[in-house]
């Protein structure tokens, strides 16, 4: 019984470790680096792209690189929000740069 409860309980901590975002900070990093910077525009595609037209509207001409460009400089421009996990960072950087025309 006592080796099932320990089971269940590491079971329990490696989900909750898988499913963990990185923050800002980490992000940030990603987005610095050459090797990995096709992995963080991934993830602010897949942001974008569920909130555009809504919250975000993006340009239609050299989107990826807007995009990225404008989350790159809201993490710069906010080192104090680096604690947030990367999605909302995300969100906020493409809210700022391309907010939606409220009609």
């Amino acid at each position: 019984m006592l080796l099932r409860s320990l089971i269940a309980a590491l079971c329990l901590l490696a989900a909750a470790q898988a499913l963990a975002e990185d923050d800002g900070e980490e992000f940030l990093k990603l987005m610095r680096q050459k090797a990995t910077r096709e992995v963080a525009q991934k993830h602010i595609d897949n942001a974008a792209n569920k909130w555009e037209g809504r919250v975000v509207c993006t340009p239609v001409e050299d989107r990826e690189e807007a995009r990225f460009q404008a989350v790159l400089t809201y993490f710069e421009a906010h080192p104090q929000e680096m604690w947030r996990p990367q999605r909302y960072l995300i969100i906020q950087g493409l809210r700022a740069a391309f907010p939606c025309e409220k009609s």
